[in-house]
């Protein structure tokens, strides 16, 4: 009778298992996009791919990981590059539509194609080595907005690893589900998503220049692209308190003077206010909005 016991509790714990795991699946909680790793880039997102997060907020990457449905070709239209980190691409908390490469596209309309380059966590050193591994996307830039965060150019960003940034589909999303958003409430793993932070490398900024120079050479538009410098939430308030919150910022005007762009730094605009964040780092869908509104006049302004 024992054992008879024993079995019949073993196969209700199978079942239940099989229905977790099945429930867990169909919540769309494991559709998510995947990623590429090696230790130039460190990761960047899978190409061709696309799904629903939660049956939610969808998402997509073209065929050179870019966070659009248009597959790359160059338009006889205007080309943007929009290059940042999490901020550009948003992540799994935000549908496609709300995203800011989608929201810019709208502000700008036909007459301009936007192609977001952007991983979370990314710095602008992962950044560059993207447009060094696409010289073709680098020559086809009519335009571009170049997204800077301190640390910027600390360091590669590297991969985080299968609950960070996942380079495979989950075997048991239960046990993936429990792992990533659950366990980490009660033991201290390491689940930082947000780009390092330290300080500048010369190289880093020599490497960053350059590709900056190279875009600049496009011609045809007076400013050939934006500088966008956005703060965290404490560098934010610090900023309002007299706080100068970019050690960089001295370099960048440089940059910026030397090859014609013009600069815009989210902490100075009377757009912006602390209520526009989500958390310590990223916008809401309004502060998105406000965003794509900033930049679409500076852009617009310049072409």
């Amino acid at each position: 009778m024992k054992s008879k016991h024993i079995k019949r509790f073993l196969a209700s714990v199978a079942c239940l298992l099989v229905v977790a795991e099945g429930a867990v699946r169909l919540s769309g909680a494991v559709d998510f996009p995947i990623y590429s790793v090696d230790n130039e880039i460190g990761y960047l997102p899978a190409p061709n791919q696309s799904g629903k997060f939660l049956n939610r907020n969808s998402w997509v990457f073209n065929d050179r990981s870019m966070g659009t449905e248009l597959a790359w070709s160059p338009a006889k239209k205007r080309n943007l590059l929009l290059i940042g980190n999490s901020i550009v691409m948003g992540g799994n908390p935000y549908d496609q539509a709300d995203k800011l490469g989608p929201l810019l596209q709208v502000k700008l309309g036909d007459k301009v194609t936007v192609w977001p380059i952007a991983a979370g966590a990314w710095t602008n050193v992962n950044q560059s080595v993207y447009l060094r591994r696409n010289p073709d996307v680098l020559r086809a830039a009519d335009f571009f907005v170049w997204e800077y965060m301190n640390g910027g150019f600390s360091q590669l960003s590297p991969d985080r690893g299968q609950y960070v940034f996942p380079s495979e589909r989950p075997l048991l999303a239960t046990w993936y589900v429990l792992r990533r958003y659950v366990l980490p409430r009660f033991i201290a793993f390491n689940m930082n998503e947000l780009p390092p932070t330290g300080q500048s490398q010369q190289e880093n900024v020599e490497q960053f220049e350059r590709l900056v120079a190279e875009m600049s050479a496009r011609k045809g538009n007076k400013v050939p692209g934006v500088l966008f410098m956005y703060p965290g939430k404490e560098e934010y308030i610090a900023m309002q308190k007299g706080t100068d919150y970019a050690p960089d910022r001295k370099e960048l005007e440089r940059i910026a003077a030397t090859y014609g762009l013009k600069m815009i730094d989210v902490a100075k605009r009377p757009e912006w206010n602390v209520g526009l964040y989500r958390e310590g780092t990223h916008p809401t869908v309004a502060g998105n909005k406000v965003l794509a509104e900033i930049l679409a006049t500076t852009i617009q302004e310049a072409l």
